[in-house]
This record gives C-alpha cells, sequence and structure tokens, in this order.
C-alpha cells in the first residue's frame, strides 16, 4: 500500500513514518495542500491522509479539489484532525472521506484504522478484471448481523443481497440489529442509491444502520432520519449501538 500524507507538521512526519514502517506501508510527505495535489496528480497512491489544519490551501479545499477531479475523485482519502467536532466531521463526510484519525494519535487506534483501511482498498480490488462484479458478505455478531458491500453496485448487489436475506436468516436474526456496510464502494450515483433503497425495503420493518463510507453525502437525501442511521465507519456505528444499550 502506497500513502501519501499530506501534513505540515513535521514533527508527525516521523510519527507517522514509524507508525507506517511497522506495518509495511510505504509513504511520501508533502508538506502544503499545494504540494500534495501535483503529487497526487502525477504519482499513484492508493490512500491519502490528509491534516485539515494545512497552511494555505486547507485541508478541505485540498478534499474538494480531489474529488471535482475526474482522476482523483475515487481515491480514498482519511483525514487527519484534532477538531472531530460534528460539525467539521459533517463537511468532510458531505465532501466524501473514507475515514478520519483524531489528534493526538492513539497507537493501537492508529494500527486499527490502517488495518480498515487495507480491507477495504483489498474488497474493492478484489474483483480484478471483472470490474462488474458485486460482491457481498454477510457477517454475524451478537445481537448484529451485518452485510459488506465490495465490487460494483448495481442490480446484481440486490440480487446478492436477496439471496442471502433469506427467510430463515430473516427469521433468525429478528431481534437482531442490522448493519449494512457501503464503506469499500465508490460514491454512490443516483440509480445506485434507488437500488440501495430496494435494499432497505426488504429490510422493513428493520431501519438499517448504515456505514456510508464515501457516499455520505449523497445517501443525506434518500434516507430519512439520517442522523441517527448515517456513520462514516463501522466503528462510529458500532460505538453507537453500546451506547444505546
Amino acid at each position: 500500500m502506497q500513502l501519501i500524507v499530506i501534513e505540515d507538521d513535521e514533527v508527525q512526519h516521523e510519527l507517522l513514518r514509524a507508525l507506517l514502517s511497522q506495518i509495511g506501508v510505504a509513504v511520501i510527505f508533502s508538506t502544503t495542500g499545494e504540494d500534495g495535489l501535483e503529487k497526487i496528480r502525477n504519482h499513484h497512491f492508493d490512500a491519502v491522509l490528509l491534516d485539515l489544519g494545512l497552511p494555505g490551501k486547507s485541508g478541505v479545499q485540498v478534499l474538494k479539489t480531489i474529488r471535482d477531479s475526474a482522476m482523483t475523485r475515487d481515491l480514498p482519502v482519511m483525514i487527519l484532525t484534532a477538531d472531530h467536532s460534528r460539525e467539521t466531521l459533517l463537511l468532510c463526510m458531505k465532501l466524501g472521506i473514507s475515514d478520519y484519525i483524531a489528534k493526538p494519535f492513539h497507537l493501537q487506534h492508529f494500527a486499527l484504522k490502517m488495518a480498515t483501511l487495507k480491507r477495504m482498498l483489498a474488497l474493492r480490488n478484489s474483483v480484478g478484471a471483472g470490474a462488474e462484479a458485486a460482491k457481498v458478505m454477510v457477517e454475524r455478531q451478537a445481537g448484529l448481523v451485518k452485510f459488506i458491500f465490495g465490487g460494483l453496485f448495481n442490480d446484481d448487489s440486490v440480487r446478492r443481497f436477496l439471496s442471502l436475506y433469506t427467510p430463515v436468516l430473516k427469521t433468525q436474526t429478528k431481534s437482531d440489529e442490522v448493519l449494512l456496510n457501503l464503506a469499500a464502494l465508490p460514491n454512490l450515483n443516483d440509480p445506485q442509491l434507488r437500488m440501495f433503497q430496494l435494499i432497505c425495503k426488504a429490510l422493513e420493518p428493520k431501519k438499517p444502520l448504515i456505514v456510508a463510507g464515501r457516499s455520505y453525502g449523497p445517501l443525506i437525501g434518500v434516507i430519512p432520519d439520517f442522523e441517527s442511521r448515517l456513520f462514516i465507519t463501522e466503528e462510529d456505528a458500532l460505538d453507537f449501538l453500546s451506547r444505546r444499550k
């Protein structure tokens, strides 16, 4: 995995270099948004770690530039921020982030975030040459049934979901929460959002928790009561469930 870290604090560079080298991640650093965008235009990266508090072009402006370009709009971006207020995160979610890491870093938490990023990239790339393939997996935990979507989201995704959410599973998980994880998918467009609504309809009367990933912004318009059902990461959704119990 090749990352670019756009972060103006060079002390943080040394910390991040040490952390990433321990988990076998190659990294290039930039200290400004302008330089980071130039490197992104001229090199291949699997993902971006982006500090919000940059001098000059802000982190939010860099994120918007990445999303506005056809070449980079699907590039996973994980933000680094000391400001993890709801308002800041919501703005970044609407622009399309894959995850966020709060500063100051906690080493174990950082490692878990990187492991999640690796899994997301592996799921995105797992379809290989079959770029049109849909992938849906189901996992069960105590009190929770989780559906994880990968590949390209299309009508086959709906069929695969329905083949997994059988009457037997529906009965077995009658009292369980349902979580739909879309974090490995590219940004959903309008036809795909309509297909996703079919999945939600099949779950009625249950109202699933949705890990939106890049699609947080588009899903705001189609998910009723989105603030209590829509999350940027699975970690956030599970934390919400634990506090609700």
